[in-house]
């Protein structure tokens, strides 16, 4: 198998992208393993440059993502349609959401510990004939995601603060941060038509670490959505606690002010051009956004300490719960 480790070096501010080079040249001339370097220059390349991989050759070849949620979309997106690619994750961004799915995140950084990594199938969703491997989040926390992105971008504020600083920086918008379009879940109708969040996952977390779909698998075929429709600042307040860390299924003091549903396919007509984030980039939707979930449909490899974390048994009811509501 040949290993091709494709770099973002705007990832994490780029304060570890040398010292990962050093460490990748190090392990695998050690091990004498066939591995190239490859570092992008724009956005998509990394998309364009597994496609061309993949179909010039036959052999099993790994592409480690070396980047943030972002990088990792790119690399998977290449991937579909192609039995003998794998996807390996190196967490180079600030959020990195899509590795917070398992256990001994540390382990993602082990060189020795990536060649030697295990395979599974893991779904990724469509939309608009593009593709997302975490999550599509719309609404106020895409207008969060566009002020988390530059905050990540100052010296003077802490990349794990970028996201929770975002919050409270985007406050006073919350009355105008809205999303208004008419949300089919399998062909059924929503009931609300103004939404304050909603948010499309195939993994659990976002935002740096808010666990808004804790029921998510990644290998289910299914779509976890979690709609919140508008609120009003106290509402915002008494949800966004239980939001983070993932408590708003099962906690009965949260405001039931969400809904929460397991869907193969997502339908949105939206009233007027609406900004979306994918794996935490910010896109424009014209007029409508259809979302499916191609199950089981590229190779994962992850280092074997690193299983997905399980799913409580109390998540789990009260997820099914919401999607009989």
């Amino acid at each position: 198998m040949k290993h091709y480790f494709i770099m973002n070096p705007a990832a994490g501010k780029g304060t570890k992208f040398h010292t990962l080079i050093d460490e990748i040249h190090k392990v695998c001339d050690r091990r004498k393993v066939s591995y190239e370097i490859h570092v992008t220059e724009k956005m998509g390349e990394a998309t364009e440059f597994v496609k061309k991989i993949c179909k010039n050759t036959d052999s099993p070849v790994r592409f480690y993502a070396c980047g943030g949620d972002g990088s990792i979309k790119e690399v998977a997106a290449g991937l579909v349609g192609f039995e003998h690619a794998q996807l390996g994750i190196i967490p180079m961004g600030t959020g990195n959401d899509f590795v917070k799915n398992f256990e001994h995140v540390e382990k993602f950084f082990d060189i020795d510990a990536q060649l030697d990594g295990e395979t599974r199938k893991v779904d990724i969703m469509k939309y608009n004939n593009k593709y997302a491997i975490n999550l599509i989040n719309i609404g106020f926390d895409c207008e969060i995601a566009r002020q988390a992105a530059l905050n990540r971008r100052s010296v003077f504020i802490p990349s794990k603060l970028a996201y929770t600083s975002a919050i409270a920086q985007k406050i006073t918008s919350l009355g105008t941060a809205v999303l208004n379009g008419r949300i089919y879940l399998d062909g059924v109708l929503n009931k609300w038509n103004t939404f304050q969040i909603a948010v499309f996952a195939n993994g659990a977390f976002y935002g740096g670490g808010y666990h808004s779909a804790p029921a998510a698998s990644f290998d289910d075929g299914i779509i976890d959505c979690c709609l919140v429709k508008k609120v009003t600042l106290g509402e915002l307040i008494q949800l966004i606690g239980a939001y983070k860390e993932g408590t708003h299924l099962t906690n009965p003091k949260v405001p039931q002010v969400f809904s929460y549903k397991k869907c193969k396919r997502v339908d949105i007509v939206f009233d007027h051009p609406t900004d979306i984030c994918v794996d935490g980039e910010i896109e424009k939707i014209k007029d409508r956004l259809t979302l499916s979930v191609l199950n089981k449909a590229i190779t994962l490899s992850t280092p074997k300490a690193c299983q997905p974390i399980e799913i409580s048994s109390d998540i789990i009811k009260a997820a099914n719960r919401y999607n009989k509501k």
